[in-house]
């Protein structure tokens, strides 16, 4: 049986666009958290999903923050091309430029899981990735 999460993430509108603010007490945290928060966004319910199979999940990028938009659109890939979605992730390796870890989730079932908005992409403008005195905290934008 899985744990329910408190949300550590909110969303704002973006100039036609949707943005999330993620917070963790860390970057691993943080990381883990992208995919509740891109689940969130386009289900409505982040706890809509089961964890019914464990994938192996890496992204790369010239940096951590384009590995952060890798991150946000390879779960948009794995939805729109393979039909499934992810309930949680938790990270093996976050480093500059590279994203590793183990992905839990289940095919995508219309039934169950509502599209509240479709997604188009994870954009590179706004992103932002900063660390401070309560924790790491993440923004990504997600083009509707």
């Amino acid at each position: 049986m899985r744990t329910l999460l408190p949300a550590r993430h909110t969303f704002f509108d973006h100039t036609g666009d949707f943005g999330v603010d993620i917070r963790g007490d860390d970057l691993d945290e943080a990381v883990a958290e992208v995919p509740r928060a891109f689940l969130d966004l386009l289900t409505g319910d982040a706890d809509c999903v089961a964890e019914r199979e464990e994938r192996a999940l890496e992204v790369e990028g010239v940096d951590l923050l384009d590995a952060l938009v890798a991150l946000g659109n390879e779960l948009l890939f794995w939805f729109e091309v393979e039909g499934f979605l992810v309930a949680r992730f938790e990270p093996d390796e976050v480093e500059p430029g590279w994203i590793a870890g183990q992905a839990f989730g289940e095919p995508f079932d219309p039934e169950r899981h509502p599209i509240a908005r479709p997604l188009k992409a994870v954009t590179h403008h706004a992103a932002a990735c900063e660390q401070d005195s309560e924790g790491v905290s993440v923004r990504l934008i997600f083009d509707l």
